[in-house]
């Protein structure tokens, strides 16, 4: 498995140097069983930067206020909730 990096949000984080920063929240992805796990993606690709929390709100609340959240696609993965740009 790839090595990530757990921060405790991404509100203090800085994204500035991230092109087009993307953050796509899973709930009980396989590396993180019962837990919800916000990944950071630049551009269409994955990072190694995620939020790993117990609840969804508690994933939210780390995610800066100006994201936007889009829904989950139909097409998307089962594991994915929604995605924030």
């Amino acid at each position: 498995m790839k090595q990530q990096i757990i921060l405790n949000s991404f509100i203090t984080a800085d994204l500035n140097q991230v092109t087009m920063p993307m953050i796509t929240v899973y709930k009980n992805p396989s590396d993180f069983p019962g837990k919800f796990v916000a990944r950071l993606f630049r551009l269409q690709k994955p990072t190694i930067i995620a939020v790993v929390k117990d609840t969804l709100p508690e994933i939210r609340m780390t995610i800066p206020r100006h994201m936007v959240r889009l829904p989950r696609h139909q097409a998307d993965d089962p594991t994915i909730l929604e995605t924030w740009i």
